[in-house]
């Protein structure tokens, strides 16, 4: 879950999507790592159904708008790599991703293939972290809970919101992209595998 804080979150709400992330020891024990994450959500999005032609309505598309914000770090982990809870602290630096898109598909699901982009930007964030690991397993070293939380100090970005497109009556659109700060707290709970070092 992606909670938008300061000014960002006078704008949007949260979002909730999915992130992946991997860590690399950089000493037998496990106490300093590598990290690099990936992650995306959604904030928003709405959909308008519109007949296939003006003649007759038997035969209706939609159109989904799509507000995404997508995210790659780098940076470090300091972790303690031993017992039954294994708190880290971690920290580094992120580009993150604004885009809104719509995209145009049947009532079934179907997609048509068609789609446009009608926002993008893009801006660099500090990161930094901190949470616990939660092993599992008769030897604690197959994997484990993890439940943490990510602090984006994010640069400045524009980028839409659900209702920010207008549709004009002549078949284009208008907006006004909102731009600020893009500070956000990114809230994470999953499961981690750990792979035996070679």
């Amino acid at each position: 879950m992606a909670q938008p804080k300061g000014e960002f979150a006078d704008n949007i709400t949260r979002g909730w999507g999915g992130n992946a992330n991997v860590t690399y020891a950089l000493d037998s024990k496990g106490f300093f790592r590598l990290r690099a994450d990936g992650g995306i959500v959604q904030y928003g999005s709405e959909t308008k159904r519109i007949p296939l032609n003006p003649i007759t309505g038997r035969v209706s598309l939609k159109v989904t708008t799509s507000n995404v914000i997508g995210w790659g770090s780098l940076g470090g982990q300091l972790q303690i790599p031993d017992g039954p809870f294994r708190p880290y602290v971690n920290a580094g630096i992120a580009y993150t991703d604004f885009s809104t898109e719509s995209t145009l598909s049947g009532f079934d699901n179907n997609s048509d293939g068609l789609s446009s982009q009608n926002q993008h930007d893009g801006t660099h964030a500090w990161v930094t972290g901190a949470g616990v690991f939660i092993p599992f397993g008769r030897e604690f070293d197959r994997g484990g809970l993890n439940f943490g939380a990510r602090y984006f100090q994010g640069g400045h970005a524009a980028y839409l919101k659900k209702g920010d497109i207008i549709d004009n009556s002549d078949g284009s659109i208008s907006f006004t992209p909102r731009r600020s700060g893009t500070d956000m707290v990114v809230w994470q709970l999953g499961v981690a595998l750990t792979l035996p070092r070679t």
